[in-house]
């Protein structure tokens, strides 16, 4: 089930509709976080009772710890809240005892589960799926996130215009989380309504745009500035930027480089922009980069990228580590003479 649908159920079944215990699977961290709050209210209206809420990370949890507390009653009320978060971080004992523990997880404790990914060959995966409502957190394509940016931008009574949610979406990217902090920033600014009156205030409410961040961090990557390169990826990553839409858009770029560097080979310099599609100033870009590279060490990045995908979409490597690492490699490769 998707997570806006949840919600959506959740607001209009109440408690009833928590039946199995719940699996957000996904990189949006706001329907994460919107979803665990919104059952926090179910189950807990009164903040006394918040002692029974419990919040680990499974990662800092020993299978007999985790046993336990899978089978804790609740403490002075009927009801028990246990969120266990990065389940893609899940060792086999954990995972072992987990399993055995859903079947019969008493009835007055409700089990929520948050991952990025999860590992979908894995028999444990596909056994854990079938005992737990999965709900699905991708990040938001742009045509979905300027959707849902209007609708939250009239709920705070901010009646923005078609162009200044792409200003918002330029500058902050699709994370929802960032955008909806960028929403209240405005609504305070704005007081009783009013808008900020130029372009000029707008692009200093929304600070730098994510867009750019990214493309001066491929050019560095690709150009040997590996620290300031490492540095753009940190601030990315800081603003909620998601992983796996930076990995593609480096993979995009090495790709346009191997094809540039074919059409250079092959006499055929005039259609790179053609063959791209791209403005003339990032056709010539390419060529210029494209004609210091050898067949070698573009086949080496993109194998690089494709590893880092690979790793990323089975939930074998920590996400921001591979980044970094992807960084590094992708300078080395591109810049280092060939032995």
């Amino acid at each position: 089930m998707k997570a806006v649908d949840f919600l959506y159920s959740l607001q209009q079944k109440g408690r009833a509709r928590l039946t199995r215990p719940v699996l957000f699977l996904g990189e949006e961290e706001y329907w994460v976080v919107t979803g665990i709050n919104r059952i926090k209210q179910l189950l807990f209206p009164n903040a006394e009772e918040d002692f029974n809420v419990v919040v680990m990370e499974l990662k800092e949890v020993e299978a007999p710890l985790l046993a336990t507390e899978l089978a804790t009653a609740p403490f002075f009320s009927a009801k028990r809240l246990l969120v266990l978060k990065g389940l893609e971080e899940m060792k086999a004992a954990q995972e072992e005892t987990l399993l055995a523990a859903l079947p019969q997880l008493p009835p007055e404790v409700y089990l929520v589960l948050t991952a990025r990914r999860l590992d979908q060959r894995k028999k444990g995966v596909k056994q854990l799926k079938d005992l737990v409502e999965v709900v699905y957190c991708p990040p938001l394509k742009n045509y979905e996130a300027k959707n849902w940016l209007r609708q939250e931008a009239k709920a705070l009574g901010l009646a923005l215009s078609s162009r200044e949610l792409d200003l918002l979406l330029e500058a902050k990217g699709t994370s929802l989380l960032a955008l909806k902090s960028e929403l209240v920033k405005i609504k305070t600014y704005c007081g009783d309504g009013a808008k900020p009156a130029s372009a000029e205030e707008w692009r200093t409410l929304l600070g730098e745009a994510v867009e750019t961040n990214i493309f001066a961090m491929i050019d560095g990557a690709l150009e040997g500035k590996t620290g300031v390169a490492l540095s753009l990826l940190h601030r990315l990553l800081a603003a909620g930027e998601p992983e796996l839409k930076i990995l593609a858009l480096l993979g995009n770029e090495v790709r346009r480089l191997f094809l540039g560097w074919f059409l250079l080979q092959t006499g055929r310099e005039q259609e790179i922009q053609k063959e791209l599609g791209c403005h003339p100033y990032v056709a010539e870009k390419i060529r210029n980069r494209a004609a210091r590279l050898t067949f070698t060490q573009l086949r080496r990045a993109h194998r690089r990228l494709l590893t880092a995908d690979y790793r990323l979409k089975t939930g074998q490597s920590d996400t921001g580590l591979e980044l970094y690492s992807v960084l590094l490699d992708l300078g080395s490769f591109l810049t280092a003479p060939e032995p």
